[in-house]
């Protein structure tokens, strides 16, 4: 479940060419010099099994929050500020209409009827649309404090919407779903996920936050203790951990898998709250990004490691044992691109150029896992697609200038820190096999042709619906 804004640092980049990629692991495996490897497809450069580009739309101008409700049709609902949009499958963008307040991401239940969280510093509402039109709200119900940024859990009884004071404290609501109505709130917790029992995790208890990295453009929140409820709201068991949760994600056999913060390892937590194990990731002094994908079997996570040029690889260890199961390290630094002697800002202009001289490339999140098995991971400027064994069946290239670039200037200098110049969000895979992704500026979509797996949690929101929920 998502609990705070940092969904991982950027991902992989490639070269633009007949061979396009960015590591003799992404050229081995996803394309070759051969003619029929790669193609261009609506401005997208695509190389092996990642399907046909179907559109690009410049969201540029009207920025919308991530992750969509993808609908049964194949297209996406999202928020734009106090405004609903409807994006077809061909790409046209429909208004659904005002909702006279900012909306947070929507998200929907097994009915397609979908759930809003909006408002601001005043205070906040939940409604809940009868299908999917905004003149037909069966409830709504003010809550104090701002939204979160997070869209509502679906229960099958009970809605969860959080909110905060914009200081230290957060809450978390428990909302009848018949009317609306409160039934109890949590003070000082997360967003909630549910099981498939129907019972609930969220974290809880204000612990601070912490400095990511030791740079001033990434802090987390930082909670003392991991909950579980049944679904009337009685605590079954509370997990505290010494150096706080900052993330965590359910899983379908009752596990929970919770980041820790400090150290930044992953612990699979029982159904009974019991720590079954603990994973450290073994490279050069790295911590675990943000919580992970979750299917029965394996569990992925994208890493950040702590050094001058990172390789930030992408994490697969089997769920059951916590074992590694393996590592993907194809998302590499590579070289820069330059305007004269400066080094363009990723995603600007020769306007904004930045001195000297690298970009570096990193895992953009967790991935969205196919029903074969295929796993998609959003990059730099580029889609990957990795088999159920981390080996490389796919890339899409589309802004081959994205990155992550140094603030340090000299010609010696180390880098000081980092700026990210984009969000590298997880992509979006829906019912039909279609797959979205957002780099923050332009949404594309591609015929992927596999739906996405349905006994899983897909990072961050759960599944194609944001419900917040594990199907049974």
């Amino acid at each position: 479940m998502k609990v705070n804004s940092l969904l991982g640092r950027s991902a992989a980049k490639s070269r633009l060419g007949v061979a396009i990629l960015a590591s003799t692991a992404l050229a081995a495996s996803a394309c070759n010099d051969t003619e029929n490897a790669c193609h261009d497809s609506n401005g997208v450069r695509v190389c092996g099994e990642i399907g046909t580009a179907l559109f690009t739309v410049d969201m540029a101008s009207t920025p919308i929050e991530w992750p969509p409700v993808a609908v049964q049709e194949g297209g996406l609902i999202v928020a734009r500020g106090d405004q609903l949009l409807r994006i077809s499958k061909s790409g046209v963008v429909t208004p659904m209409g005002n909702a006279g307040q900012d909306l947070t991401v929507p998200s929907s239940d097994e009915s397609g009827n979908l759930y809003l969280i909006g408002g601001g510093s005043a205070g906040s509402q939940v409604r809940a649309l009868n299908g999917q039109s905004l003149g037909d709200a069966r409830w709504q119900q003010n809550l104090s404090g701002a939204p979160v940024g997070t869209p509502a859990t679906i229960g099958e009884k009970t809605v969860y919407a959080a909110t905060t004071d914009w200081t230290s404290q957060s809450t978390l609501y428990a909302l009848n779903r018949s009317d609306g109505k409160v039934l109890f709130t949590r003070v000082g917790a997360s967003p909630a996920a549910v099981l498939p029992d129907g019972s609930i995790r969220y974290l809880s208890g204000n612990a601070g936050s912490e400095n990511v990295f030791n740079t001033e453009n990434a802090t987390t929140k930082v909670f003392k203790s991991l909950v579980a409820e049944d679904a009337s709201g009685k605590v079954l068991w509370t997990l505290p951990a010494s150096q706080g949760f900052i993330d965590f994600a359910p899983g379908p056999k009752g596990d929970t898998f919770a980041v820790t913060g400090g150290d930044h390892v992953l612990q699979r937590v029982s159904a009974e709250g019991k720590i079954k194990w603990t994973f450290t990731p073994d490279c050069n002094n790295c911590t675990v990004a943000a919580a992970p994908t979750v299917t029965r079997d394996t569990v992925y996570f994208p890493v950040w490691e702590r050094k001058v040029e990172p390789i930030d690889p992408l994490y697969a260890i089997d769920a059951e044992t916590g074992k590694k199961a393996w590592v993907y390290n194809g998302f590499a630094t590579t070289k820069t691109s330059y305007s004269g002697s400066k080094l363009l800002t990723p995603g600007g202009s020769a306007d904004t150029p930045v001195d000297k001289f690298k970009t570096q490339h990193h895992p953009a999140g967790r991935p969205v896992v196919a029903q074969d098995g295929t796993l998609y991971v959003a990059t730099d400027g580029a889609l990957s697609a990795l088999d159920k064994n981390g080996q490389v069946v796919g890339l899409a290239i589309y802004d081959a200038s994205a990155g992550e670039v140094s603030l340090a200037t000299g010609f010696m200098a180390q880098p000081a820190t980092w700026i990210n110049p984009g969000v590298r969000p997880s992509p979006v895979l829906a019912p039909d096999g279609t797959l979205y992704v957002w780099d923050g500026a332009q949404l594309r979509a591609f015929d992927a042709g596999k739906p996405a797996i349905d006994s899983a949690w897909v990072a961050p929101f759960g599944s194609p619906r944001n419900d917040g929920r594990i199907p049974r």
